[in-house]
């Protein structure tokens, strides 16, 4: 049984975080992402504390920079890596950005670890969804990486009938497990399986509700 996550991050490790998720409306210009994602801007800042708390330096985390880097040294960066980190934001831009960078296959060969907040942790997945809410208007179906698959996520779970009516829909769909994941949740997959730590919790199986 996983405790903690101590086990897999390590102090040695080297993190790469794929800084993609940004909305539209927060950054239309690289002066405006770099508020964010440079030294001292929000979501760096962020970042930088979160790794710290493993014991990994902040000389130890890099970045895929959408305005500074390439297709080839974003490839670069993602063989020198141990952590793939994919930040939450949109899900979807998220992947359009990957595709249009080209990296999905070179994201996909990674042989270290996948983290993901939130939409991060949405794209892992070959098919997800997005329900509705305050910056998704509608329910949808959309495509991400192909890490993992056979069953589906809720984050950001509170219980709200439009959370709850869209875990409803994938379930018709798809018949699979379904996992609801609070913001004090977390899973962890690995070779042993599916591992539920926090308040994090399966609320659809195969048969329907739990």
């Amino acid at each position: 049984m996983v405790q903690n996550l101590n086990q897999y991050i390590l102090p040695t490790h080297q993190v790469l975080i794929v800084a993609f998720s940004f909305f539209k409306e927060e950054v239309t210009s690289e002066t405006q992402y770099d508020a964010l994602y440079e030294k001292g801007g929000t979501y760096y800042d962020k970042m930088i504390a979160m790794f710290s708390s493993y014991g990994i330096s902040e000389n130890q985390i890099s970045w895929i920079h959408y305005y500074k880097d390439d297709t080839a040294s974003a490839i670069q960066k993602i063989k020198e890596t141990d952590i793939l980190y994919f930040p939450g934001g949109a899900p979807d831009l998220m992947m359009k950005r990957i595709h249009e960078f080209g990296i999905q296959e070179s994201l996909e060969q990674h042989q270290g670890i996948y983290i993901g907040s939130s939409a991060g942790a949405m794209i892992q997945f070959e098919d997800y969804h997005i329900s509705k809410d305050h910056d998704y208007k509608r329910f949808s179906y959309e495509h991400g990486l192909n890490l993992l698959k056979g069953f589906s996520i809720e984050v950001h779970y509170n219980r709200k009938k439009k959370q709850k009516s869209g875990i409803h829909k994938v379930w018709r769909a798809y018949r699979h497990d379904i996992y609801a994941i609070p913001d004090d949740g977390c899973m962890v997959v690995d070779r042993q399986g599916i591992h539920l730590l926090g308040s994090a919790v399966k609320i659809y199986n195969q048969k329907g509700k739990m």
